[in-house]
């Protein structure tokens, strides 16, 4: 009886200690002038998350591909995108300031083409940690599927109704620490918008952006961002829409900041918009240009 007692005993520990090594939901934030949002993470492995702190880039990739038929997290998020909700606001509620430089506005404010969204994941998780190194930024890897939706659509700095949907496979991430910065982003999927007068797209986009305050302040390779997004119309694969954007860093090592300049274009073709919003559709192309500072 005693060894019966013992062993109760013994299970009930082990078991105390694996609920307290097994990972919580988690609630996690990111804010910026272009993206911001608030997301809830729900493991849904008992296992711990693995982790890549000390890994190289490629590394990372890779084990989350191998990774990803095993999901261990399902994460629920909201997101707004402030600068494109700015220029909404401006032609909107003050037109004679916007007419000003209406150019200018759209280079500082394009990118997103939605105020907001919601979105749901589903797939793997990879945390990034080093012992000697405070914690910061999300420092997350992920890889899997997105589903997002929302309600309206910017185009032009006009704000549309459109109940949109949209389904990603997405490898994602954020690395940050004391010294260094890596963010990447790869995706593709479709986007189902329930206004007719507004194309159905497939797209496929990359996005990586690397900080070094190791680095020399002029280094050209290093401190760089690129962006790319290509959308094409489902019907016809006609493209629609395609953003070229690079970046560039300039790191103040003292200071723990960095300045930071996005330039580059986006084209968008008249036919990804008919009937009643032909007025806005033309085929054009916008200068972007994003200063930003990064702390």
């Amino acid at each position: 009886m005693r060894w019966f007692a013992f062993l109760l005993l013994l299970a009930a520990a082990l078991g105390a200690a694996r609920a307290q090594e097994r990972p919580k939901p988690e609630v996690l934030t990111e804010w910026g002038a272009y993206y911001s949002s608030i997301g809830l993470y729900v493991p849904i492995s008992d296992d711990p998350f693995p982790d890549g702190g000390r890994l190289e880039e490629a590394d990372v990739y890779r084990q989350l591909f191998a990774r990803s038929w095993r999901p261990n997290v399902v994460a629920f998020e909201a997101s707004v995108y402030p600068m494109p909700i700015l220029g909404v606001w401006l032609r909107k509620d003050h037109p004679s300031f916007y007419d000003i430089s209406p150019s200018v506005i759209q280079a500082v404010t394009a990118g997103f083409q939605e105020p907001w969204a919601i979105s749901a994941f589903f797939g793997s998780q990879m945390k990034f940690t080093r012992p000697e190194e405070t914690e910061r930024g999300t420092n997350r890897g992920y890889m899997g599927y997105l589903v997002s939706a929302g309600t309206k659509h910017i185009k032009s700095n006009v704000l549309i109704a459109d109940d949109w949907l949209e389904l990603e496979w997405k490898l994602k991430g954020e690395r940050v620490f004391e010294e260094q910065r890596l963010e990447w982003s790869f995706r593709g999927g479709g986007r189902y918008n329930g206004n007719r007068d507004i194309a159905d797209t497939l797209h496929f986009g990359v996005r990586r952006s690397n900080l070094d305050f190791k680095s020399p302040f002029l280094s050209w390779l290093d401190n760089s961002r690129i962006d790319l997004l290509t959308e094409l119309a489902v019907d016809g694969l006609a493209l629609v829409r395609q953003e070229v954007i690079f970046g560039k860093k300039y790191p103040m090592e003292s200071h723990k900041l960095a300045w930071e300049l996005d330039f580059g274009l986006i084209y968008e073709r008249a036919s990804k918009y008919s009937g009643d919003l032909a007025p806005l559709a033309r085929s054009a192309v916008t200068v972007v240009f994003r200063p930003n500072i990064i702390f």
